[in-house]
């Protein structure tokens, strides 16, 4: 490179040099010869090259593939919950001291570990003009459905609901709120505040005594062994203070139960059921 430049250099220097001064120009020029030129440098494009990094160098990488459905699934546990803090709100109102199921469901947020800016805009959401609507239906197979909507506009609601029953092979129909009851139902872990286990026996004796009507022992969604307490409306507090004040609820949503004769033994009025 430094050749290179020296040649074009003395070249440039003796053609400014060649009418004023021959003597000079001869000198450069021998300069110039005496040093041939290194013509293998040529013009390109710069080559980088850096070690292959495999994968799995960061954290997220390894993590992701744990992480991403739990962030997931935690979101959609979080949109129940707000979901319900406001239907709570709609029937009881805001106050937890005077509404004992928007207190419940306010335990079972903190025990999720839910953000307290979460259950406040919840709380400020329902000051909305949402208005509270109860759908009846056709599912396939002539199955009942009875759908619960929280929204502002009972048109665009309805409209929603008909597309989706469509798109599912069901209808619009009436009758099927004859169909079921509205219960209550508590979610509780199958160990006292003791972490003692409580069997099947025991804990449909503690529900009786409350005034629940049915225990079932069942899985969470993180495979964890849970009870399904039902009965009807009201008894949660029956629950909570009485014998059975020693178990730790996990969540009291409410539950339609079929007790008519048909097919369905329940529904869930509003998916809340963890």
């Amino acid at each position: 490179m430094a050749a290179w430049a020296v040649v074009n250099l003395s070249r440039a220097a003796a053609r400014c040099l060649r009418a004023r001064d021959p003597g000079v120009r001869e000198a450069l020029l021998r300069a110039s010869q005496s040093e041939p030129p290194d013509w293998s440098f040529a013009w390109g494009r710069m080559l980088h090259v850096t070690a292959a990094v495999p994968a799995g160098h960061n954290k997220w990488s390894k993590v992701r593939h744990i992480k991403g459905p739990k962030d997931t699934e935690r979101s959609r546990i979080f949109s129940k919950l707000s979901l319900s803090i406001r239907l709570a709100v709609k029937e009881g109102g805001p106050n937890p001291d005077l509404n004992s199921n928007l207190a419940s469901i306010l335990e079972v947020c903190r025990s999720k570990h839910m953000p307290k800016s979460t259950m406040e805009a919840a709380l400020k959401m329902e000051k909305t003009k949402d208005i509270h609507l109860l759908y009846e239906g056709r599912g396939p197979g002539g199955s009942s459905l009875l759908i619960e909507a929280l929204s502002n506009s009972g048109s665009k609601c309805l409209s929603d609901i008909k597309h989706i029953l469509n798109k599912n092979g069901g209808m619009m129909a009436e009758g099927a709120r004859h169909f079921f009851d509205k219960k209550g139902v508590i979610v509780v872990g199958v160990e006292d505040r003791e972490k003692k286990a409580v069997n099947l026996e025991r804990a449909l004796e503690l529900a009786i005594e409350a005034g629940a009507e049915d225990v079932k022992e069942t899985e969470d969604e993180e495979e964890k062994n849970i009870f399904k307490v039902s009965g009807k409306l009201g008894y949660w507090a029956a629950f909570r203070e009485g014998p059975n004040r020693h178990i730790k609820a996990c969540f009291s949503p409410f539950l339609l139960s079929c007790a008519r004769g048909t097919g369905v033994k329940e529904l869930t009025y509003y998916t809340n059921s963890y």
